[in-house]
């Protein structure tokens, strides 16, 4: 065999995807570990990253370690990630597990005194009247600890964020050219918590109310034909919420799931003309779509969880990633760059 032939045959065996990660606060450290798993298979090529609020935050540290370090520069920036991010919130952040549910392992804060107060002071006051400084400790973070140039500069590892532009309504995404901290801090602008970002002139709340996350700049912007999607917010619930709480996080979830289930049903209504021969315009891309998730992970914590970033917390869900991205792979891998794959059954009926 020749060199050239051996190095086209290690070449075919590589997986060649791009990956879509929803937002869900401190819930981002799912995706976390399913990144960790997937990118302990040499075999797996990430060409781009859409993100939203924390799928951004994850999408940045994925996309910079690839740049940097491959596979394995990738897995050490998304541990740094968090890990400093979980002792940053530990000093500054109002939400804090009272020590009583640290023990018992209740991961949920709503028995902790920073949440209700916090809930109460974003009923009757906005951040523009509590914080009127705008002062926020994770900007000097986020400015310090991201390589901005090298993603800009990237041509081969593409990144794509998610925000709200405020006064249309309509999702503005950013890319490498435009990847800067505010960029950043406009994809994951919750706006009881913080005061719009301004990027450019404009102003942005967070990404989740419009796209969680894009689906469609990977399609257009990569050449890889397979999205791998790491969903964290609930799709299907067992009961009819009953409780103020419990309607309201409902209410979040169908809300932060319903633009990407719209854009799940355009992808797929396209994959079944381009099949059937409607569509026989080579112009447009063919897809396989592949979700990771799995609710059972999630079993038993509200919305507040998200707010949690108690380093237990996060690693047990970076574990229950890991096990979920492990189980898809024994069941899915072959599926990738199958021409004959749209969407993985387990999961074809939550969208169409």
């Amino acid at each position: 065999m020749t060199k050239e032939n051996v190095e086209k045959t290690v070449t075919s065996d590589k997986k060649h995807i791009s990956i879509a990660m929803q937002g869900g606060g401190a819930h981002g450290a799912f995706a976390w570990g399913v990144m960790d798993r997937l990118l302990e298979d040499d075999r797996i090529v990430v060409e781009g990253a859409s993100g939203t609020s924390a799928g951004g935050m994850n999408s940045a540290s994925l996309i910079e370690g690839l740049i940097k370090g491959g596979n394995g520069g990738a897995r050490a920036k998304l541990n740094d990630y968090w890990r400093e991010m979980s002792a940053l919130s530990k000093k500054t952040s109002p939400y804090q597990l009272n020590p009583v549910d640290k023990m018992l392992k209740y991961y949920n804060l709503d028995r902790s005194f920073g949440y209700f107060f916090m809930g109460t002071l974003q009923q009757y006051f906005s951040p523009y009247q509590w914080n009127m400084e705008n002062k926020n400790p994770f900007r000097d973070f986020v400015s310090d600890f991201f390589d901005y140039q090298a993603i800009r500069e990237s041509k081969e590892k593409k990144i794509f964020l998610g925000a709200t532009h405020v006064k249309t309504g309509k999702i503005k995404v950013f890319s490498n050219d435009q990847f800067c901290t505010d960029a950043l801090l406009a994809s994951a602008c919750l706006p009881f918590l913080y005061q719009a970002v301004k990027v450019d002139g404009e102003y942005y709340w967070d990404g989740g109310y419009i796209a969680n996350p894009a689906i469609f700049p990977l399609i257009y912007n990569c050449k890889a034909r397979d999205i791998i999607l790491i969903q964290l917010t609930k799709t299907h619930v067992a009961e009819i919420p009953h409780t103020a709480t419990a309607i309201t996080d409902r209410l979040k979830e169908i809300t932060y799931n319903g633009c990407l289930v719209h854009e799940m049903r355009a992808i797929h209504l396209i994959t079944k003309f381009i099949d059937s021969g409607i569509i026989k315009d080579p112009s447009v891309k063919r897809m396989n779509m592949h979700i990771i998730k799995n609710e059972d992970s999630f079993k038993g914590l509200n919305l507040s969880s998200a707010l949690n970033t108690d380093w237990d917390f996060l690693q047990y869900l970076k574990e229950e990633g890991r096990k979920s991205a492990d189980h898809w792979l024994k069941q899915n891998y072959d599926k990738i760059g199958s021409n004959t794959h749209v969407l993985d059954e387990v999961t074809f009926d939550d969208f169409v």
